[in-house]
């Protein structure tokens, strides 16, 4: 399934419905095998990115004990070891959203990543705005008017349509989740994002904040965008690159409570190529 992120703000910032995505009218990367088409992405999507209704609380409560990874992915963390990624990558152009665009905001961490050059807010925000969508044709990757199902500011936005915003800015990219990855696309899961990370590529996957963050309300699916900055398997550390409020800079959690977020939208991720 493709998710439609529904994003969070923190306390102090504007109420939204947080999203992933971002586009450009440039033309867009050619799908690798197995990846869905964006028609089949608009049919299964179930998680536009970010919404109101998970906003970020402070101060942060303790975390609740969460199930252990699934077995296969627990056998290749026994025989994994080390840092694989970059831990500053989750502060290094860390800002706080302050709209309903958790999915921009993680688009910008990745593009800074790269480039050394992120975008304001308010520039990746308006090359959403007005670049089409692939996964709801007729309409823009990210709309910023009032939400009315939350009185957030900002709509959801398909995580499809990040590649888009990825490719205005030269960055190749690719899609997956359980169902992709079983078909022949890129792999997802636990020990296939240890390998992205140690090879150097930006990672954004789809979580569910309220497992994340410990705060009530519904587990069962993904709505939230960040990016995984690095994973410490000796320490038990994932850190993530997650806009969603006025606490979450140099948000850690461990490899237990993120593989439950994670796994809540069949481990969604956009992945960028091997540089």
């Amino acid at each position: 399934m493709v998710t439609t992120v529904r994003c969070a703000v923190g306390v102090g910032a504007v109420l939204a419905a947080l999203v992933a995505g971002c586009g450009s009218a440039s033309t867009p990367p050619e799908p690798s095998p197995g990846t869905p088409t964006p028609t089949a992405v608009a049919e299964a999507r179930s998680g536009w990115g970010c919404a109101g209704d998970d906003v970020r609380p402070s101060p942060r409560r303790a975390k609740e004990e969460q199930p252990r990874p699934a077995a296969d992915d627990q056998d290749d963390l026994e025989e994994a070891s080390g840092v694989y990624g970059d831990p500053d990558g989750a502060t290094r152009y860390w800002e706080q959203q302050t709209e309903s665009d958790c999915g921009l905001m993680a688009t910008r961490l990745v593009v800074g990543e790269i480039t050394g050059q992120p975008p304001t807010e308010r520039e990746i925000i308006d090359l959403a705005a007005d670049t089409p969508s692939e996964c709801s044709p007729g309409e823009p990757v990210y709309d910023e008017s009032i939400d009315p199902s939350d009185g957030g500011v900002g709509h959801g936005t398909c995580t499809w349509d990040l590649l888009l915003l990825l490719d205005h800015y030269g960055i190749d990219a690719d899609y997956t989740n359980d169902d992709v990855a079983a078909d022949g696309g890129p792999d997802t899961g636990i020990d296939a994002l240890l390998g992205y990370l140690g090879n150097d590529q930006q990672a954004i996957v789809c979580v569910n904040s309220r497992i994340i963050w410990d705060i009530e309300g519904d587990r069962t699916n993904c709505g939230h965008l960040v990016t995984v900055a690095a994973i410490d398997v000796d320490n038990d550390i994932v850190y993530l690159g997650d806009s969603g409020g006025e606490d979450t800079e140099g948000e850690q959690v461990s490899i237990d409570v993120f593989e439950s977020a994670w796994a809540t939208g069949d481990h969604e991720l956009v992945v960028t190529a091997a540089r």
